[in-house]
């Protein structure tokens, strides 16, 4: 009995596809592996120091898939702890080519990216050249009285 075409036509059907990113992720690495212990020679076996170097990986990208994710929340808590210290200061952000200042009003995180609120605007926080205390800038009035 030629079992080729069913081997075939069952490989054929199995496809990984490429996460969002591009990169194989960790589910895409589980199907690779399955697909190889249900396609081996059941005559020849298997290289068991090839499939424990595998699971070695496997767990060495798990890891660190769990290491980025806890970065980025790391990223984004201290993104808006930095945000929570530029409410009520004086800013100077550029933006489209210009200088635009004035008060942060709130801060908000969008996709971990801080943005200020300034004037009822919203930029980008990385866009900001200057930064001080609204109390430190004080209007100075015209007096008439000039002191010596």
């Amino acid at each position: 009995m030629d079992i080729s075409s069913i081997t075939n036509q069952t490989v054929a059907d199995t496809t990984v596809k490429k996460n969002a990113g591009g990169d194989l992720g960790k589910d895409e690495f589980l199907k690779i592996l399955a697909a190889q212990l249900q396609f081996q020679d059941p005559m020849e076996g298997g290289d068991n120091s090839a499939y424990v170097a595998q699971l070695a990986q496997f767990s060495s990208l798990e890891q660190m898939e769990n290491l980025n994710t806890s970065l980025n929340e790391l990223k984004g808590n201290q993104n808006l702890l930095y945000g929570t210290l530029l409410i009520g200061k004086m800013v100077n952000i550029a933006f489209d080519n210009q200088m635009v200042s004035g008060v942060v009003d709130k801060v908000k995180l969008v996709d971990s990216m801080l943005k200020v609120m300034v004037g009822g605007q919203e930029y980008d926080a990385s866009n900001i050249l200057t930064l001080e205390d609204e109390e430190e800038v004080v209007p100075v009035e015209s007096s008439e009285e000039v002191i010596e």
